[in-house]
C-alpha cells in the first residue's frame, strides 16, 4: 500500500526580508534565517523540522531570493532550493511550485511560510494531516485560521462562515490588517480567525484555480517545461518570472474563489513581526528582560538587550520597555512599543546608503 507521503509535497516560502529585525536582519540574513525560534535555531530550520514531519525530504521545495540560495541551502541541506530570478510576491511563487510539484507527481502540497514561530510541533502536524486528508477528498482551497487571542492590528483575519466539518469552517471573507476599533469588532463578533498565511491543496486545484482567477499567472505557469533539478527550473523561470503580476495569493485567488475552506488550528502560532512579538515568547530574567547573546540589563524592567558581537557587548542600565539591539552592522534602541515600526528605520538608513 502506498503511503499517503508519497502524494504529497511541501513548499517552503523563504524570500522574505523581515526588515522589522534590523539591525540584526540585513538583506543577506533576512528574518528567516536570525535565530529566532527555540533553542537559537533558525526559523528555517524550524520551518524544514515540520515539514519533515508531513513530507519526505526530497518532496519539499524551498523558494527564496537568488542571492540567499547559498545561506538557505547551507541551513537546509538536501533539500530542493531554487532562487526566483525576480520577486513576484506569492502567488507567483506557489503556481511556479505547483508546476514543480506537478512535474515530481504530487497530487496535493502545503504552503508554509519560513518566518513564522510554531511550537507545538505534534499539534502542528495532526492539524496538516487532516487538512492533506480533505484535500484529497475535495478539490478545495484550504488555509488556516488562528484562534484570535487579543485586539491584534498586525495580522489579517479570517471571517468564518457555515461549520462543514470539527473546526472546519467555508469562509465568508478575507480582512487585510485593521485599524485598532475594526480589530475590536472583528473579536467581539467571535466571527474571525487570524489569517496564518498557510495552506494545503491540490496541485491541479490551486492550477486551475489560478488560471481562472489570474490566467496572466497561472497559464505560464502551468506551460512551464524543463530538464533537470534545480538549475534547469531556475533557468525555465528566468524568462517567465519579470513578465508576471506581482500579487499575493490571497489577493489573486483565495478572495476571488468559492471553494476555500479554513480549518481552525489547534497548534500555537506568530509571524514574529516585531522585536516585541519575539520578546512575547522568550525566557525572561526576574525582571522581565529578555537577554540575548552577550547582553547586559542593570536595573532594568521589561526590556530587550540582544547583541551577537563577543568583542562588544549590549548592555542597558536602568531602561524600562526598551529594546536595545547591537551588531556590527548598527546599533538599534527603541520603545518596546514602537519596535513594529522598525522598518521606518531600515527605509531612513538606506536613504543614508547604508545598510
Amino acid at each position: 500500500m502506498t503511503s499517503p507521503r508519497a502524494d504529497r509535497s511541501v513548499l517552503i516560502l523563504a524570500g522574505g526580508r523581515g526588515e522589522r529585525f534590523w539591525p540584526w536582519s540585513r538583506p543577506e540574513r533576512p528574518k528567516q534565517l536570525l535565530p529566532l525560534a527555540g533553542g537559537g535555531r533558525t526559523l528555517l530550520a524550524a520551518t524544514l523540522e515540520r515539514a519533515l514531519t508531513l513530507a519526505d525530504r526530497e518532496r519539499i521545495l524551498i523558494l527564496t531570493a537568488r542571492d540567499l540560495v547559498g545561506a538557505v541551502r547551507a541551513e537546509c541541506p538536501g533539500v530542493p532550493v531554487v532562487g526566483e530570478p525576480v520577486a513576484r510576491n506569492t502567488a507567483a511563487a506557489v503556481g511556479a511550485a505547483a508546476a514543480w510539484f506537478r512535474a515530481r507527481g504530487a497530487r496535493s502540497f502545503a504552503v508554509l511560510p519560513a518566518d513564522h514561530l510554531i511550537e507545538r510541533l505534534p499539534a502542528f502536524t495532526a492539524d496538516l494531516e487532516t487538512a492533506f486528508a480533505v484535500a484529497a477528498r475535495e478539490p478545495v482551497l484550504l488555509t488556516f485560521g488562528v484562534p484570535v487571542a487579543a485586539v491584534e492590528t498586525n495580522f489579517g483575519y479570517v471571517q468564518r462562515a457555515e461549520k462543514v466539518g470539527e473546526r472546519l469552517y467555508r469562509v465568508a471573507s478575507f480582512k487585510e490588517k485593521p485599524d485598532h476599533a475594526t480589530a475590536e469588532r472583528y473579536v467581539a463578533s467571535g466571527e474571525y480567525l487570524w489569517n496564518s498565511g498557510m495552506f494545503v491543496w491540490g496541485v491541479t486545484t490551486f492550477l486551475d484555480a489560478l488560471e481562472t482567477n489570474r490566467p496572466g499567472l497561472g497559464r505560464p505557469l502551468r506551460a512551464l517545461s524543463w530538464e533537470g533539478g534545480e538549475a534547469g527550473f531556475e533557468r525555465a523561470l528566468e524568462p517567465v518570472f519579470p513578465a508576471l503580476e506581482s500579487i499575493s495569493v490571497d489577493y489573486a485567488v483565495l478572495e476571488r474563489a468559492s471553494n476555500v475552506l479554513v480549518l481552525e488550528a489547534s497548534f500555537d502560532w506568530d509571524d514574529l513581526g516585531s522585536w516585541s512579538a519575539w520578546a512575547r515568547r522568550q525566557p525572561k530574567d526576574a525582571h522581565g528582560n529578555v537577554l540575548f547573546g552577550e547582553a547586559v540589563a542593570l536595573d532594568c524592567e521589561r526590556c530587550v538587550v540582544v547583541s551577537e558581537d563577543r568583542e562588544a557587548p549590549a548592555a542597558a542600565m536602568g531602561l524600562r520597555d526598551m529594546v536595545v539591539v547591537h551588531t556590527r552592522r548598527g546599533t538599534l534602541a527603541c520603545r518596546l512599543e514602537d519596535s513594529d515600526q522598525v522598518r521606518r528605520v531600515t527605509e531612513a538608513v538606506r536613504a543614508r546608503g547604508a545598510r
